[in-house]
């Protein structure tokens, strides 16, 4: 849990370590579309799961030896809990640390499940059973350990040996997923739709000093390339001039450079992509509170009193309440959406956002009651009131509701309005923030 490594043993404000922790996230979500487009286009899943495999693992390794007392800035014996005992070769190794696991989670979030169902069904094909045997103990798994590393790891005290634990089981995993380098199926990379959006941008930019078409027969298209044509809209016009064929030049010439000339289906396409840019902007509104998962709501934690009778509740437990009420929300809306036909309007969208309203007033009255007021000869006095930490299980449960329902109503809405290709990188775009958030706390736990 990053936001309470930097509170608690670099003694950092509330503020300081909140704005580290959105700023990876939010370094993490524009890197992911760069990563993105390296697996569409060269990389492929099984190099990029590779390569963030690695990644993860020198990252928490680089992790684990700056939350070591050895770099700290006083002596060898230096407590690592201590104010002011962090040096500057610890800050270094950090940020390094989390550049590198950055790398990582773009990778994971981007090709572990696609690499996954490509090798199910390869295995269905072959009826291995073995394989697909392997694959539902790591499904099972994958809710088993991060329960056992929720409970177990903040026993433990020193935060170097917490951030070596999830070091080397990344080292493990990546010995894992090696053995099976030869029986693994690898798809070639068949390009990127991040391509086609940049060549319709550049065509349109080509021919910024010609007049928008007015007949559609001006424009260029290749029915044998595409059965499945997109006709012809008036939205985005300036778009259009990157279909448009120039009469001053041969067909045949045009054609050879697609930087110049573009198919009106792709045309169409990035108009569909075009077409959801208001609906990102509901993101802005839901990524500022996803965040308060991370950053606000651990501190209000981090101060209250954790015990349950005689037993200490592990934090990170409270994670894992907020993604159980994610993945149940997120299976009802889907049910709901169905079952209503609703998948072509993202209701979900408004829901989210009132939601994430009543989330905000529940957590500000919570924390209104732990600091009560006082005025004392006419100043102004907090006084923290004990209360237990149960207290903040309904908003990590709204929060996590919230999540589900806002990525789920997203997701359904992309399939229906935008092309294959599209909606698959559109949808990963506004899940980026909560995939960076939810894949950093469980590797921290």
């Amino acid at each position: 849990m990053l936001m309470l490594y930097l509170t608690n043993a670099w003694k950092l404000k509330f503020t300081d370590a909140a704005a580290i922790v959105n700023v990876f996230a939010g370094v993490s979500a524009v890197g992911h579309l760069v990563m993105q487009f390296l697996v569409d286009a060269y990389l492929g899943h099984f190099w990029m799961l590779f390569l963030s495999t690695i990644a993860l693992s020198l990252g928490f390794g680089f992790l684990s030896v700056s939350a070591s007392p050895i770099f700290s800035s006083g002596s060898v014996f230096c407590n690592a809990i201590e104010s002011g005992c962090i040096g500057e070769g610890q800050r270094l190794l950090f940020y390094t640390a989390l550049a590198v696991i950055s790398i990582g989670i773009f990778g994971h979030s981007i090709s572990l499940g696609a690499f996954t169902e490509d090798q199910i069904e390869e295995n269905a094909k072959r009826d291995d059973p073995a394989m697909l045997i392997g694959f539902v103990i790591g499904n099972v798994g994958n809710f088993i350990f991060p329960l056992l590393a929720a409970v177990a790891i903040p026993q433990i005290n020193p935060w170097f040996v917490r951030f070596v634990i999830p070091a080397g089981c990344e080292v493990v995993a990546m010995l894992v997923f090696l053995s099976g380098f030869c029986s693994y199926k690898k798809e070639k990379p068949e390009g990127s739709p991040l391509t086609t959006i940049f060549r319709v941008f550049v065509a349109s930019g080509f021919k910024i000093s010609c007049r928008n078409p007015n007949n559609p027969a001006q424009l260029y298209e290749q029915p044998e390339l595409d059965p499945d044509l997109k006709p012809h809209t008036s939205g985005f016009r300036c778009l259009d001039r990157a279909a448009m064929i120039l009469p001053s030049e041969p067909l045949e010439q045009q054609r050879k450079n697609r930087w110049t000339l573009c198919r009106v289906t792709e045309v169409e396409e990035t108009k569909s992509v075009m077409h959801t840019v208001p609906l990102f902007t509901t993101s802005i509104i839901s990524g500022v509170v996803f965040s308060l998962g991370n950053t606000f709501f651990l501190e209000q934690a981090n101060h209250m009193d954790t015990k349950i009778g005689s037993w200490n509740l592990p934090l990170p437990l409270l994670l894992l309440f907020s993604e159980a009420a994610r993945l149940g929300s997120r299976e009802l809306c889907l049910r709901a959406s169905k079952r209503h036909g609703m998948t072509k309007s993202p209701h979900g969208i408004p829901v989210s956002i009132i939601l994430s309203i009543f989330c905000c007033l529940i957590a500000g009255h919570v924390e209104a009651r732990r600091l009560r007021v006082t005025k004392t000869r006419g100043f102004l006095s907090e006084t923290a009131v004990p209360m237990s930490v149960l207290w903040l299980l309904p908003q990590y449960i709204l929060l996590g509701s919230i999540t589900g329902i806002y990525e789920n109503s997203f997701a359904l809405h992309l399939e229906e309005t935008v092309p294959e290709q599209m909606s698959r990188l559109s949808a990963r775009c506004s899940k980026n923030d909560g995939e960076t958030d939810r894949y950093a706390r469980g590797n921290d736990q």
